[in-house]
């Protein structure tokens, strides 16, 4: 830490008779740190953009630096991500403050390509018809987990509607779910 020694100028040692040693010992202060800030991912990806209002700092001896390992407008990853601001005055001393931007996944995922409500004949000679279909796809921001379904294409169906449901889970536990109807009529 700078010292500052105020002494008499010059060789007349009657004026004074000891000196005043100056020295900087508080830490700086950060003023107006930003609370923590919890986000929902951007809209299709798993990450967020997080913004705040930049805190300040102060010190009595001057500022030299406000530095941040992150600065708003940055993007954030899923989860928690800790950001801290160090302050440091004109003698090295320094003091940091912190907050946490947390990125949740509340993005459902979603199923594409779902077979349509369809009315289909009986076999000839039997209450029962067998439909075939096209596996919808599933997707999600962060990933899917699982596509589970009641009945697989190809099935045989009874005479009346019959509930086809298709459910997604994406990696982050939100749940989506689909149906459709297949009518078998007897003709």
């Amino acid at each position: 830490m700078p010292r500052v020694v105020l002494c008499p100028v010059g060789d007349d040692t009657s004026i004074c008779s000891s000196c005043v040693v100056v020295t900087e010992e508080g830490d700086p202060q950060i003023l107006d740190m930003p609370l923590d800030i919890v986000l929902g991912t951007d809209p299709g990806v798993c990450q967020a953009i997080a913004s705040w209002v930049e805190p300040t700092a102060i010190d009595n001896f001057g500022l030299s630096t406000l530095v941040s390992d992150y600065l708003p407008g940055d993007t954030f990853p899923l989860g928690e991500t800790l950001v801290t601001y160090t302050a440091t005055d004109l003698a090295g001393n320094s003091t940091s403050s912190s907050f946490v931007v947390t990125v949740e996944d509340n993005e459902t995922p979603q199923l594409v390509g779902m077979p349509s409500d369809v009315t289909i004949e009986s076999l000839a000679g039997s209450c029962t018809a067998v439909h075939l279909w096209n596996q919808p796809s599933a997707i999600d921001n962060c990933g899917v987990a699982t596509v589970t379904y009641d009945l697989e294409s190809g099935t045989t169906f009874p005479l009346g509607d019959t509930t086809v449901t298709y459910s997604v889970t994406d990696i982050n536990g939100n749940l989506a779910s689909s149906s459709f109807t297949v009518t078998v009529v007897d003709t």
